[in-house]
């Protein structure tokens, strides 16, 4: 069984980081451009060490040392939590290559562990960086013994385990219920972003500090989140007071849990996957009038159909535009007048109110339905490809397609922060603008890295929208870096920061403008 489980697990691993292609393939330009975005990702993880180790610091110099491990914890946990369940719906459950997997000579359990490994190490790569700026510098701060940092590196490798299962088995749950329906897709989705709407306002009730609670505020957030999730409160007894037998309860409990979930449900995974791969019959075929369209249309309502159809999908592409959305809904109703007096008394709120539409840039940069959808054509491409329409016409209704998802959300959300937020007649022009234009120019982006790097052979759409695709990667990056870099000369040059807000809207709009003229001049063949 041992062996059987690393052989899986090596092949989903090389596969998951393109490793088989950077050994094997005869193309030097395609390696060329695996070691460059290998490269660029590695100064990603760099930049955000850098954060972490830059945030650990901070709460180090106001006096909440003792609160940052717990603290931390939690929101690694968090982290994971909300990945992990954008990631169920095609991590363990509707594979498509589910019928060769099983007819291998391997057993249920030995396909679980494999497939929860590839989860975990990324998860696990998470920790590595919210946590070891973390370790040093908390263990710069205080006097910890060797105990200490073993119980700290424990947490790095253990914390990712229960909040990984609990959205497994709340995506899980999901399916089994959703596949017993006709329309399992639109359940699954109804019930998918309830479940992170619902884990979303959980992890804002961390955010409650009445004014009395501040006066102690290392003590509270210590004792909050140790309420909040029992995992917190054994490591803390572990850590601060050097307590053992706590320590043995959150690896005991961690491994326990982990077993049990690989039990139940190897027990069930034929049966679910039998469910997911059923297909309800729907209304009987009538015989009607044709309707027509313009070949746009057409292929914009294909393009809808196709993102509406995968969960996943419209989870990586939605999710963090739906939180915009919920944190403008709260800023409005329920934000306490004691937050934006501290944002003022520390002369923070002029700053807040200059750069706040690069903030909401960086929320939308992470939305881009075109970074994926000419890889998930898949197998079917050929029919887009032979279709009678200018290439830029099919381009064209997949850029639609994300602008649809983003812009009438994303508006409403700049409406609510309008209210919530004092802001001038230049403020508020810049608010509309800059985000609406870097919209824009990511869904340009987006699928001009589609096109440049398409990934055709994945065997789950999880592979194609998350797991290692670059260009999904590459899209992120550019526009993460070209929205929250500016955030950081802007906070750096504050006397300038209006003008930098301008300067890079422009900039994103002369961008926007060459990604598509690039696309343009694109042409698909079979």
């Amino acid at each position: 069984m041992e062996r059987k489980y690393k052989l899986l697990f090596k092949i989903q691993l090389y596969s998951l980081f393109d490793i088989n292609r950077l050994l094997h393939s005869h193309d030097k330009k395609e390696k060329k451009r695996t070691l460059c975005f290998g490269a660029v990702g590695l100064a990603i993880i760099g930049m955000l060490l850098y954060l972490s180790g830059y945030i650990s610091s901070t709460f180090a110099s106001i006096g909440l040392v003792q609160a940052i491990p717990t603290l931390v914890i939690v929101i690694y946990s968090l982290i994971v939590l909300l990945l992990t369940f954008l990631k169920s719906s095609g991590a363990l459950i509707g594979l498509k290559d589910y019928d060769m997997i099983m007819s291998l000579p391997v057993n249920n359990t030995v396909i679980v562990l494999s497939k929860l490994s590839m989860l975990y190490i990324t998860n696990l790569l998470i920790g590595i960086i919210v946590l070891i700026p973390t370790i040093f510098i908390y263990g710069m701060n205080t006097s910890v013994k060797i105990s200490g940092y073993f119980i700290l590196f424990s947490a790095l490798l253990l914390t990712p385990i229960i909040p990984m299962l609990i959205a497994l088995a709340i995506g899980t749950l999901i399916v089994a219920v959703s596949s017993r329906s006709k329309h399992n897709n639109t359940v699954a989705l109804v019930f998918s972003i309830v479940g992170l709407l619902l884990l979303i306002f959980a992890s804002s009730k961390l955010q409650t500090m009445s004014t009395t609670q501040i006066t102690d505020i290392s003590t509270i957030i210590i004792h909050y989140f140790n309420q909040f999730y029992p995992p917190a409160s054994l490591f803390s007894k572990a850590l601060l007071y050097n307590d053992w037998g706590s320590f043995g309860m959150f690896v005991f409990g961690s491994i326990a849990i982990l077993f049990a979930f690989v039990i139940v449900l190897s027990h069930f995974y034929k049966r679910l996957n039998t469910q997911v791969f059923s297909h309800h019959a729907g209304k009987d075929f009538r015989l009607g009038e044709l309707s027509v369209s313009s070949p746009f249309v057409a292929l914009y309502k294909r393009e809808l159909a196709r993102f509406f159809s995968c969960t996943i999908y419209v989870l990586n592409s939605c999710i963090v535009i739906i939180v915009l959305l919920v944190i403008s809904f709260m800023a409005v109703f329920y934000m306490p007048d004691v937050i934006i007096q501290q944002l003022e008394t520390i002369g923070i709120m002029d700053i807040f109110e200059v750069v706040i539409p690069l903030i909401i840039s960086v929320f939308v940069c992470m939305c881009c339905t075109t970074s994926a959808s000419l890889s998930l054509e898949g197998r079917s491409r050929w029919i887009m490809y032979s279709a009678p329409v200018k290439t830029i016409t099919v381009f064209k209704a997949k850029i639609f397609v994300n602008l649809t998802v983003i812009l009438p959300i994303l508006w409403i959300s700049l409406i609510l922060l309008r209210i919530t937020f004092p802001l001038t007649m230049v403020q508020t022009i810049l608010l509309f603008v800059t985000p609406t234009i870097y919209a824009l120019f990511i869904s340009a982006v987006g699928m001009l890295f589609n096109v440049k790097y398409p990934r055709f052979d994945w065997t789950s759409e999880y592979y194609a929208i998350k797991g290692g695709a670059i260009s999904v990667l590459a899209t992120i990056g550019v526009g993460l870096a070209l929205s929250a870099i500016p955030v950081y000369f802007c906070v750096l040059s504050r006397e300038y920061a209006q003008q930098i807000v301008i300067a890079m809207t422009v900039v994103i709009a002369v961008l926007a403008l060459i990604a598509y003229r690039m696309l343009s001049k694109i042409r698909l063949y079979i």
